[in-house]
């Protein structure tokens, strides 16, 4: 009995040590659906036009034919003719700019989906973004969101390949086991 108490105890409390109360996009970036457009015009005063789409999302920006780039958490805003995604400036208090990406100059768009996760896929000139949207609430990739902003960009006539695979954030940090054999 003594042992399965134990047993209990340690398995609780690994499983309470693991709980992350908020989300960590949620924590870093500042959204409210209701005010995203007023704010977003305020910080970007060259915006134009109206914002058909925006959201948080989870953003990749590597090199074309590259499958691993740098990471950021961020919004996005879709109007006719570009893409504005941002990150938040808790000291200033306004969006800070990611990437601005006018949608005339992309060479190509992929959508890649595995499961219940997609991600589109942008290819410019000199730079490929890999974005995938995320629900209101952060932590979970919104699929639909992902998939309709795909298709809004595919219908201004961007041309559609084939995705080559996930593009993913750079490998964390491991310890590097070396084998040392001594021989007498």
């Amino acid at each position: 009995m003594r042992y399965f108490a134990t047993s209990l105890l340690l398995s609780m409390t690994l499983l309470l040590s693991a709980c992350n109360t908020t989300p960590y996009d949620k924590a870093t970036i500042y959204y409210d659906r209701a005010q995203f457009p007023a704010q977003l015009a305020k910080d970007y005063p060259g915006l134009t036009g109206p914002i058909l789409q925006h959201g948080r999302c989870s953003l990749i920006v590597s090199t074309p034919g590259s499958n691993t780039g740098t990471y950021y958490f961020c919004t996005y805003a879709l109007t006719a003719s570009n893409l504005y995604v941002q990150g938040w400036d808790a000291k200033a208090l306004k969006y800070v700019e990611i990437a601005h990406v006018d949608i005339s100059a992309l060479k190509n768009i992929a959508l890649h989906t595995i499961f219940r996760t997609s991600q589109l896929q942008m290819t410019e000139e000199r730079r490929q973004l890999a974005l995938s949207a995320s629900i209101d609430e952060g932590g979970y990739i919104d699929s639909s969101a992902t998939k309709e902003l795909f298709e809004a960009i595919k219908r201004k006539g961007i041309p559609v390949v084939k995705s080559e695979g996930m593009i993913s954030p750079p490998a964390g940090p491991s310890p590097m086991i070396i084998p040392v054999v001594i021989t007498k």
